[in-house]
C-alpha cells in the first residue's frame, strides 16, 4: 500500500510540474511559443514538448528553465507562492 501511495504522489508531482512549466511557457512565449522557449533553453522542441506532456525533466533542464524564465523554484515544484522571482531575489 505504501509503495502505491509513493507512486501516486510521484505521479501528482510530475503532473504538477509539467502543468506549471506549460503555464510559464504560455505566459512568457504564448500558446504557440514552444519552439521559442526550446531555443532559449538550447534544446530540441520535441524534448521540450515531452516535458510539457509529463516526461520527467532532468535537473539540468529544470535549472536552465528557472534561469531563462526567472521562475520561482519553490512555485515551480510546489505551485505555492509567487510564480516569478523578483529582481531582488535574483540579485543575491
Amino acid at each position: 500500500m505504501d509503495d502505491f501511495r509513493l507512486e501516486s504522489d510521484w505521479s501528482e508531482i510530475k503532473d504538477g510540474l509539467s502543468r506549471r512549466v506549460r503555464e510559464v511557457r504560455v505566459e512568457l512565449y504564448g500558446e504557440h511559443g514552444g519552439p521559442l522557449l526550446a531555443a532559449a533553453l538550447e534544446m530540441p522542441f520535441r524534448t521540450w514538448m515531452s516535458y510539457e506532456m509529463g516526461v520527467s525533466m532532468p535537473a539540468q533542464s529544470i535549472l536552465r528553465f528557472i534561469e531563462v524564465t526567472r521562475t520561482n523554484p519553490h512555485w515551480l515544484l510546489t505551485g505555492e507562492g509567487q510564480r516569478f522571482l523578483s529582481r531582488r531575489d535574483s540579485a543575491s
